[in-house]
């Protein structure tokens, strides 16, 4: 008869576990005078640094290696979209031959952890041209949720301060400790705050009109520019933006 492995001695071998897939994101932001510049990191891996290699493919069909760079340099822009630490940014010197197209420039990204590639191509001239039309719409997007949050703040810390005094008064009415003199002060506390909260409000109810106004501006020029090009990744972005206002905008309105 054949030995049996036990249970104890089947569970003592240890099991490897899996590592996780790479999942690589970037861009190249442009190539100008000579200059290469854009980002990559890998979101399973986001302490690591990416190798950057710039490639293109000549005119005969021959793929030439233009140079290398290290995905490290800081930028505000990646911190701000939650990439990291923000520190994966690149920017390098190409040596362009002769008759290379520069546009035809590549860059391909190698992941340290698990050596899985991705390449990043330049965004054509329709995504450039949607770029340049959004960017102000979504600069004035991004102003309004700051300006939102801060309204939405101002009013929650409103409400706290509303319902301290209602508390004290409540206590001090229960133990009878509360003069005449006193509730008539904390009542006239207590209007001056309601007062102060319907000010914001009102203020905050404008400030929404108004960007509805160019939200529904920016939705007909949207729709003139997608007809014509066609860019998932600026859509998304502008997508993201304006879900994080309306977000905003149904958290106030629920706080509220």
């Amino acid at each position: 008869m054949p030995d049996v492995a036990t249970p104890d001695t089947l569970s003592s071998t240890p099991v490897a576990a899996e590592p996780a897939a790479s999942v690589i994101e970037g861009r190249v932001d442009a190539v100008q005078a000579g200059r290469i510049y854009g980002w990559a990191w890998d979101r399973s891996y986001p302490t690591d640094r990416l190798t950057v290699e710039f490639r293109a493919e000549m005119p005969d069909g021959r793929s030439v290696v233009l140079g290398r760079a290290l995905a490290d340099r800081p930028r505000e822009d990646l911190v701000g979209g939650n990439f990291g630490d923000g520190h994966h940014a690149f920017e390098a010197d190409l040596e362009i031959p002769a008759g290379l197209d520069p546009t035809r420039v590549v860059a391909v990204a190698a992941a340290p952890s698990t050596g899985t590639i991705a390449t990043f191509a330049q965004p054509s001239a329709e995504e450039k041209l949607l770029e340049r039309t959004l960017a102000p719409h979504l600069v004035r997007i991004g102003a309004g949720l700051d300006a939102a949050r801060r309204d939405h703040q101002q009013i929650a810390a409103g409400q706290q301060g509303i319902a301290r005094l209602l508390r004290e008064t409540q206590e001090r009415i229960a133990a009878g400790q509360a003069g005449a003199g006193a509730a008539a002060a904390q009542q006239a506390a207590l209007s001056d705050a309601l007062h102060g909260l319907q000010e914001r409000v009102a203020g905050l109810e404008v400030f929404l009109v108004r960007m509805d106004t160019t939200l529904r501006g920016f939705d007909d020029a949207l729709k003139v520019k997608s007809a014509k090009s066609h860019a998932p990744t600026i859509i998304a972005a502008l997508a993201s933006a304006v879900g994080a206002f309306a977000a905003t905008v149904i958290g106030l309105a629920i706080f509220g």
